[in-house]
C-alpha cells in the first residue's frame, strides 16, 4: 500500500496540479469528467484512456495513479501501467524477469525443470509425470502446460482435468469457472428477454390495431430500439412465423441495432425468410456491416448437394443403377428385376384343363431305369401314366388306377389270362371291352366309364408298347424283350403369368428408382436454395467468387478472423461400395390370404433429425434411438411416468413437417403428430394454435407459433408398455407410433368450478 502511495505521489509531482490540460473546447469536458469520476478507479481508467487518445501523456499518468490508488488490485490500471503480480508483488514485467536471474534459488529449479522438460518421453504418461513434479516444486504455469499436453494424448486421463480445475458432470469435464460465467450470461440475457418480449409484443399487436395513432407511436418506440439485447426476443416475436410484415419490422429494427446478434439475425433472415424482399433488404444491410460478425455463419450454411447418376429400369430383366457420389464413398445401388421367361428349344408347351400355358423344360440328363415287368407294360398299354407304374401290385391287382371310385379289384388271373381277348381288340371295341368288365363283376355304367378313360390316356404309352408286340400276355415277345424306362427330370412354370409378373417387378423396381431420385432432390432442394442465398451475400462482402465450395470459403472466414489455417490430414480416395437394392415385389404364381381393409393412416406421423429424446442416459437425438433404449412415458389416463422400452425405431423417407415454437425452444413433427394439449388430450401439430397449452415433464409450456416447412427425414418411436415419449430440452409430451386411443378422462383435466366448490365446501 505504502508503494502505491508513493507511485501516485511521485506520478502526480511529475505531472503537477497545472499539467499540460486539453485546449480550447475539450477542456470543458475534461474538467467535467474529472468532477465526475471522483473516488470511481474504473471512471479514473476511463479517463487516463480518454487523455492517452489526445496524447496527454502526464495526464494519463496521473489518472492511472490515482485508479492504482483507489484499486491497488485493478487489473485494467495495472496492465496499463505495464504491471505484473510475482509472489505477491506488482512487478513491471521486466523487474520480475530480472527477478528470477537474480534468485540463486528459483534459478536453479528452473535449470533443473528444463533438464528434466528435454528429457521426458513425448507420451500421456511422461507429461503427466512432468506435470506432477511441477506440481510438487510449485511451477504452476509448466504444471498447466504439461497437463494440457497429457490430455491431447489421453483424454481420459482424469487426475489431468481435475488439477486443471475441470469438474465432471455427467460424461463431460467442465471448467467452472467458464460454467458459471455462461451461466450468468445466460441469466441476464433471460432477464433481458422476460423484459423485452411483453414490451415487443405490444407494439406487435399496436401496429396491427385500427387507430392510426397507436400505430404510430409503435413505429416510433421500434425505431428507438437500439440495445443488442433485445435481438433473441425481438426475432422470435417479428421473425418467426414467416409472415412477411412482421420480418419486415424486423429487418428495419435490426438495421439500427450494432453487434454480432443482429448481424446473425439478419444473416438468418437473408438465407432463411420466405419472403424475396426480405431476403434481399437483410443482403443488403449486411453488407455495410463487420463480416467477422456473420461470415462464419453463412459459411457454414454452403453443404454439398448429392451427386447422382441415373440408369432407369428400362423393362424386365434390365438392371437398373444409381450412383451416389460423395467425399467418403461412391455408392452404387442396383436394382434388379426379373427376368421374364422365354420358351427354348426342348420346351414342350402344353395348356391345362383351366386354359393356363404351361412350360415344361427339361432339367439335367435323362437317365435310365429298371426294366419294366410284364405287369407294368401292360398298365402302359392300358394308357396308365408312367407314374402310375409302381402302383401294379405284385398280385397283379389293379387298385382303381383310372381314378373311378368304387371299382371293383378286377384280377386278371381268374380265367381271364389265357381266354380274354387281347386288350388292343377290346380296346377297339368299347362294347367288347365293357362286357369283359361286366363279366368281372364291374356294373354296366361304370364299365362304360371306364373304357371310355382308357381310350384317352396315354396315347403315346400305348403306341409304344404297341410296336414291341407286347399288348397281350400271350405274345410270345413279351416274354423275352428287356424294356427299361427313360427317366427326365424337368420344371414347369404357367408362362403368361411369370411374364406379367416380371413386367410388374421392372414396374415396381423403377418406381423405386423413381422414389430415391425424388428423396435425393427433396434432400438438394432447400440446400441448393440456402447455397445460392449465403453465397450471394459472401461474394458481395468478400469480392471473391469461391463457388459452392464450402472449405475455400471456410478458409476465407479464418482468414478473415486472423487465425491460421487448419492442418488438414491427405485427401482419402472414397470407398467403392455396391448395394443390391431388394425389390419390394414376391412374385406370386398361388392365390394369397386377403386382409379386410378397417380404417385408413395417411403418412407417417414423426419427427425431424436431431429431436432430442428423453431416456434413462439423458436426452438423445431421435435418430440414434434403438430398440431396447428405455425412454421416458406418461400414462395418459394415471399421470404416471415411467420409463418404458422402444420396441421399433422408424426411420421415414421425407416428409413435410411443422415448425412449433415453444418459446425456449423449436420442435419439428410431421402434422399428423399428436402432442398431449394440458388438460383436454391429444392434438395434432397440425391443428396447434399459438397459446395453445402443452404438457411437458412436470410442466406446460405454451405455443408461440406454428408453421409449415419443408420435406426432411423423418424418425418415430414404438414402445411397449406405453404411447407416449417426451421430446425437446423441455421435455414435451407426443404419442408413439402406435394407434391413438381415445381417452375419456384426461390425468390433468381442469376441475370445474362447481367440483371444486363441492370438495372445499362439504
Amino acid at each position: 500500500m505504502i508503494a502505491a502511495w508513493l507511485l501516485g505521489g511521485a506520478l502526480c509531482m511529475a505531472a503537477g496540479d497545472d499539467g499540460a490540460k486539453p485546449p480550447g473546447p475539450d477542456r470543458a469536458a475534461y474538467d467535467a469528467a474529472v468532477a465526475a469520476a471522483g473516488r470511481d478507479a474504473d471512471a479514473q481508467v476511463d479517463l487516463a484512456l480518454w487523455c492517452e487518445a489526445r496524447g496527454l501523456a502526464a495526464e494519463k499518468a496521473k489518472h492511472l495513479a490515482r485508479a492504482v490508488l483507489l484499486d491497488p488490485e485493478n487489473p485494467r490500471a495495472r496492465g496499463l501501467l505495464g504491471q505484473v503480480k510475482r509472489d505477491g508483488r506488482w512487478l513491471r514485467a521486466s523487474d520480475a524477469a530480472r527477478g528470477v536471474e537474480e534468485s540463486a534459488e528459483r534459478k536453479a529449479l528452473m535449470a533443473e525443470y528444463f533438464d528434466r522438460r528435454s528429457k521426458t518421453d513425448d507420451d500421456a504418461d511422461g507429461q503427466y509425470k512432468l506435470a506432477l513434479w511441477c506440481e510438487e516444486k510449485g511451477l504452476k504455469e509448466p504444471m498447466v502446460a504439461h497437463l494440457h499436453r497429457t490430455l491431447q494424448l489421453d483424454p481420459g486421463r482424469e487426475g489431468a482435468w481435475r488439477r486443471l480445475g475441470f469438474k465432471k458432470v455427467g460424461k463431460r469435464w467442465v471448467n467452472p469457472e467458464i460454467e458459471a460465467a455462461l451461466k450468468a450470461e445466460q441469466e441476464i440475457q433471460a432477464k433481458a428477454d422476460r423484459a423485452w418480449k411483453p414490451r415487443l409484443e405490444k407494439l406487435r399487436d399496436a401496429l396491427a390495431d385500427k387507430d392510426a395513432a397507436k400505430q404510430a407511436e409503435a413505429r416510433e418506440a421500434l425505431a428507438s430500439i437500439s440495445d443488442p439485447r433485445a435481438v433473441p426476443a425481438l426475432f422470435q416475436v417479428f421473425a418467426k412465423g414467416g409472415a412477411e410484415p412482421r420480418q419486415a419490422v424486423a429487418v428495419d429494427v435490426l438495421s439500427r441495432i450494432d453487434g454480432p446478434g443482429a448481424s446473425l439475425a439478419l444473416a438468418t433472415l437473408a438465407v432463411y425468410s420466405p419472403h424475396a424482399p426480405i431476403r434481399s433488404d437483410a443482403s443488403a444491410l449486411l453488407q455495410r456491416r463487420d463480416p467477422r460478425e456473420f461470415a462464419g455463419f453463412l459459411a457454414l450454411q454452403i453443404r454439398d448437394e448429392v451427386k447422382y447418376k441415373v440408369k432407369p429400369v428400362d423393362g424386365p430383366g434390365s438392371q437398373g443403377e444409381l450412383l451416389v457420389e460423395s467425399k467418403d464413398a461412391n455408392i452404387r445401388r442396383i436394382y434388379r428385376p426379373l427376368q421374364s421367361p422365354a420358351v427354348q428349344p426342348g420346351d414342350r408347351v402344353e395348356t391345362d384343363a383351366n386354359g393356363t400355358v404351361i412350360v415344361t423344360r427339361p432339367v439335367g440328363t435323362p437317365i435310365v431305369g429298371s426294366p419294366l415287368s410284364a405287369r407294368a407294360l401292360t398298365a402302359m398299354a392300358l394308357g396308365l401314366p408312367a407314374s402310375s407304374f409302381s402302383a401294379v401290385p405284385r398280385d397283379g391287382l389293379i387298385a382303381d388306377p383310372f381314378g373311378v371310385t368304387d371299382l371293383p379289384m378286377v384280377s386278371w388271373e381268374r380265367g381271364y389270362t389265357d381266354a380274354m381277348l387281347p386288350w388292343t381288340y377290346m380296346l377297339d371295341r368299347p362294347a367288347v371291352a365293357s362286357a369283359a368288365l361286366q363279366k368281372a363283376g364291374v356294373p354296366a355304367g361304370l364299365s362304360d366309364t371306364v373304357v371310355g378313360r382308357i381310350q384317352e390316356s396315354n396315347s403315346f404309352a400305348r403306341s409304344a408298347a404297341a410296336a414291341f408286340g407286347i399288348l397281350s400276355f400271350n405274345n410270345a415277345a413279351a416274354n423275352q424283350l428287356t424294356i427299361r424306362p427313360v427317366l427326365q427330370d424337368a420344371v414347369q412354370f404357367p408362362l403368361e403369368q411369370m411374364r406379367a409378373q416380371a413386367q410388374t417387378s421392372a414396374l415396381v423396381a423403377r418406381e423405386h428408382l423413381a422414389s430415391d431420385v425424388a428423396n435425393i432432390e427433396a434432400y438438394n432442394a432447400p440446400v441448393r436454395d440456402a447455397n445460392e442465398r449465403a453465397i450471394a451475400v459472401l461474394k458481395a462482402v468478400s469480392g471473391e467468387d469461391l463457388g459452392k465450395d464450402r472449405v475455400k470459403w471456410m478458409d476465407w472466414v479464418v482468414d478473415l478472423q486472423g487465425y491460421g489455417q487448419p492442418l488438414r490430414a491427405p485427401s482419402v480416395p472414397p470407398a467403392d461400395v455396391v448395394e443390391e437394392v431388394p425389390i419390394a415385389y414376391q412374385p406370386q404364381t398361388v392365390p394369397v390370404p386377403t386382409t379386410e381393409v378397417t380404417g385408413f393412416r395417411m403418412g407417417p406421423s414423426c419427427f425431424a433429425g436431431g429431436t432430442l429424446v428423453r431416456t434413462l442416459q439423458g436426452d438423445r437425438p431421435i435418430e440414434t434411438i434403438r430398440p431396447g433404449d428405455l425412454v421416458l412415458s406418461q400414462d395418459v389416463t394415471t399421470g404416471k411416468l415411467d420409463f418404458k422400452p422402444v420396441v421399433e425405431a422408424l426411420h421415414n423417407p421425407p416428409n413435410s413437417t411443422y415448425a412449433v415454437d415453444l418459446g425456449k425452444e423449436v420442435v419439428h413433427p410431421t402434422g399428423i403428430h399428436r402432442f398431449w394439449k394440458a388438460g383436454e388430450g391429444w392434438v395434432m401439430a397440425r391443428d396447434l394454435r399459438p397459446g395453445d397449452r402443452l404438457r411437458t415433464a412436470g410442466g406446460a409450456v405454451e405455443v408461440a407459433s406454428v408453421a409449415k416447412e419443408e420435406a426432411r427425414p423423418v424418425f418415430n418411436l414404438l414402445l411397449a408398455g406405453g404411447d407416449s415419449y417426451h421430446v425437446g430440452s423441455i421435455g414435451l409430451l407426443a404419442h408413439d407410433n402406435g394407434l391413438v386411443e381415445p381417452v375419456a378422462a384426461p390425468f390433468d383435466a381442469v376441475p370445474p368450478d362447481a367440483k371444486l366448490a363441492a370438495a372445499t365446501n362439504p
